[in-house]
């Protein structure tokens, strides 16, 4: 059992329903979950298991019908909607498999958007990311001219650039070659050496192996 001081993530009895019809869904049921500082944390199941509703209630998109929910030592099952939406610019970053960059903004520009959301104006960092995720001599492409591997570490950039606690990866190198998918995975990996935690969705079993641990979910709950 690892200490509150060492825990970047801790679920406990958490659930998430849904009211279809008449039919209560419960998306997750009773989930309990501890994500240590620094580790590298894989979900994997079958669509419709509850990996994304998991990564939401994380990332702070979404409230728990149950449960509690502590992000880097707060619980944020009891923290207002106006706080909470200061948290999750501040505590999380996000990346997704579609990345959701904006079209007519430079590569450099879409890095940059999450410190203008928050009233910084930090070029340095913003640079410093661009050159770590490997973007050199393409920050000023708009992201149709950019390959999907850089398109990705674009969003990882700038899921970074408010230096989270926690990085959520939602299926992050889904749309992605071969290549171009090991080189964002080794990435990953060398920000989770630098004490970043990360939680990464995937239905990929050989890209959940690159993790620290690994947890399945079925029908919203850990699956021994």
């Amino acid at each position: 059992m690892t200490t509150d001081a060492e825990q970047a993530v801790r679920a406990e009895k958490l659930w998430r329903s849904y009211r279809r019809g008449a039919e209560t869904v419960h998306a997750l049921a009773d989930l309990s979950l501890e994500v240590d500082k620094g580790q590298m944390l894989g979900i994997v199941g079958r669509s419709g298991s509850g990996k994304t509703t998991f990564l939401n209630q994380v990332g702070c998109l979404d409230r728990p019908t149950g449960g509690k929910l502590w992000i880097a030592g707060q619980d944020v099952t009891q923290v207002s909607e106006r706080d909470l939406v200061a948290f999750r610019r501040d505590h999380i970053g996000f990346v997704f498999q579609l990345f959701y960059l904006i079209p007519t903004l430079s590569a450099i520009e879409n890095i940059r958007l999450p410190l203008l959301f928050a009233g910084k104006t930090d070029e340095p960092r913003a640079q410093e990311l661009a050159h770590r995720v490997g973007l050199d001599g393409r920050l000023d492409l708009r992201p149709s001219s950019l390959s999907g591997g850089d398109r990705q570490r674009v969003a990882i950039a700038r899921a970074l650039v408010n230096d989270p606690k926690v990085l959520l990866a939602d299926e992050p190198t889904g749309r992605l070659e071969s290549k171009a998918r090991e080189e964002i995975l080794d990435l990953f990996d060398e920000l989770g050496q630098d004490g970043l935690t990360i939680i990464m969705a995937t239905h990929d079993l050989a890209q959940a192996g690159r993790c620290d641990r690994v947890v399945k979910l079925r029908d919203g709950r850990i699956v021994v």
